[in-house]
């Protein structure tokens, strides 16, 4: 909503639909792992603690570079070595 980081609302519909058009593979948990090696981070919702999972489907990703509206820096986004 404010533009400072995605949500995945539908893991099962996205890894079915989305993924395969944009990687080799339908698997959510690759994608996951693909995203924390560029350094996106799960976004952990404090009502629930992150220990309890929660009632909707929605993963929530963010990193400190991407960011609506700023384009310039997505060039800072880069795979960890």
């Amino acid at each position: 909503q404010n533009g400072t980081s995605f949500h995945v609302f539908d893991q099962g519909r996205f890894a079915k639909e989305v993924l395969p058009k944009y990687f080799k593979h339908n698997n959510m948990a690759s994608f996951v792992r693909q995203l924390n090696m560029y350094g996106f981070r799960k976004v952990v919702n404090i009502e629930q603690g992150g220990l309890v999972k929660p009632e909707r489907d929605d993963t929530e990703f963010q990193h400190l570079c991407f960011l609506q509206g700023h384009e310039h820096l997505l060039e800072h986004i880069k795979r960890k070595v």
